[in-house]
């Protein structure tokens, strides 16, 4: 019973990412299963899967997150790490069976929450990143951070492709949140860019496999 209250408390909590994507499938299923009942079993199995891949993280131990650290904010495997003197980029890719919510990287504020309309060209077109339908999350990281000021600490970039045209978020700007908090969801198979200050020194490398909201992407140097 507390999975069956767990799972309808985080379906209906109008900041949870996930909610809308499990109402609108708990919905079809019963339309499907009114039009044809075997149909809506094989819709209580896409159900299933919704509600696999947009459960909430387990509980991560706060005090051991300095406000410096920026985790990763997605499970899946880095794709592409780039350096500049500007900034620091690192690119995460979806897999089908990993978790499609983007959590919190770091302790901070939201201050930029917007979604740019566009294309869902495959990621491997050279101009894609100019044209695809896109969704930018800027952070400021909490202000008793010893980082050095900057306009946003940390940018979350989440690119739509052919298959992950759901890039969804609920969060209000100006809201402050603890790193590990749920944020966004990106279905389904999608990619995420985390744009970070030159300062940050770098503990992923290119192939490495991250896990939401708990393999340490950066600290200060």
């Amino acid at each position: 019973m507390s999975k069956l209250h767990e799972y309808f408390r985080e379906s209906i909590d109008s900041q949870s990412p996930g909610m809308p994507v499990r109402i609108i499938s708990g919905l079809l299923v019963i339309v499907f299963a009114f039009i044809w009942v075997p149909l809506g079993l094989i819709g209580l199995l896409g159900l299933l899967w919704v509600v696999y891949v947009t459960r909430y993280p387990e509980t991560i131990d706060y005090p051991k997150v300095n406000p410096e650290d920026i985790l990763a904010p997605m499970d899946g495997l880095i794709t592409s790490v780039d350096t500049t003197s500007t900034q620091k980029r690192i690119r995460i890719s979806q897999q089908i069976q990993t978790n499609k919510l983007i959590l919190m990287p770091c302790h901070g504020k939201i201050d930029i929450n917007i979604f740019i309309d566009g294309l869902f060209l495959p990621a491997k077109i050279s101009n894609a990143s100019n044209l695809n339908a896109r969704r930018e999350i800027c952070i400021n990281q909490d202000k008793s951070s010893s980082s050095s000021n900057t306009d946003f600490d940390v940018s979350l970039i989440l690119w739509g492709s052919p298959f992950a045209r759901y890039l969804g978020s609920p969060v209000l700007e100006g809201r402050k949140m603890r790193a590990g908090v749920p944020i966004a969801v990106l279905l389904l198979h999608g990619e995420i860019d985390i744009l970070l200050p030159p300062h940050c020194n770098l503990q992923v490398t290119l192939g490495d496999f991250c896990i939401a909201g708990r393999t340490l992407l950066t600290k200060l140097n």
